[in-house]
């Protein structure tokens, strides 16, 4: 089974950021304290700021999501 892919995405435009497997995911949750079992189990989750305000997100890709890429 190959590697899932993860998106990072946030809310300023502060673009997105691929993440490879699920160790590299529970690396960026610890970073940027999002809950990697939400995302694995659910398909998503939200980050949010100290006032409950959304700041960005994380979801699952699609399986075959960047098995094209070069």
């Amino acid at each position: 089974m190959s590697k899932e892919w993860f998106t990072m995405w946030f809310q300023d435009g502060g673009g997105r950021t691929a993440i490879h497997g699920r160790r590299e995911l529970r690396l960026f949750a610890k970073r940027y304290s999002f809950d990697a079992d939400e995302v694995i189990n659910q398909g998503e989750t939200s980050m949010l700021d100290e006032d409950d305000e959304t700041i960005g997100g994380v979801f699952k890709e699609a399986s075959d999501a960047y098995n094209n890429q070069s």
